[in-house]
């Protein structure tokens, strides 16, 4: 049985194709190295919530107050 011949288009989606899904892959694997390396924990591609500390409450009244003078 013979081999079906494949088009020049078609052989250049092919490539196309596999180039991007071993880019991929290779992508999936670079970033499960960086987390085991890091220690990182695998998120859904949003960051953890972290509070920070509020500034003194005197100093956000100072600032405002320099905001309602100078205006």
């Amino acid at each position: 049985m013979s081999e079906p011949v494949l088009t020049k288009e078609e052989r250049r989606s092919l490539q196309l194709w596999f180039r991007q899904a071993i880019a991929e892959v290779e992508k999936a694997e670079v970033t499960t190295q960086l987390i085991k390396r890091h220690g990182l924990t695998e998120s859904d591609g949003h960051r953890s919530i972290v509070s920070r500390r509020r500034a003194p409450r005197n100093l956000q009244s100072t600032h405002h107050k320099e905001l309602v003078a100078q205006s």
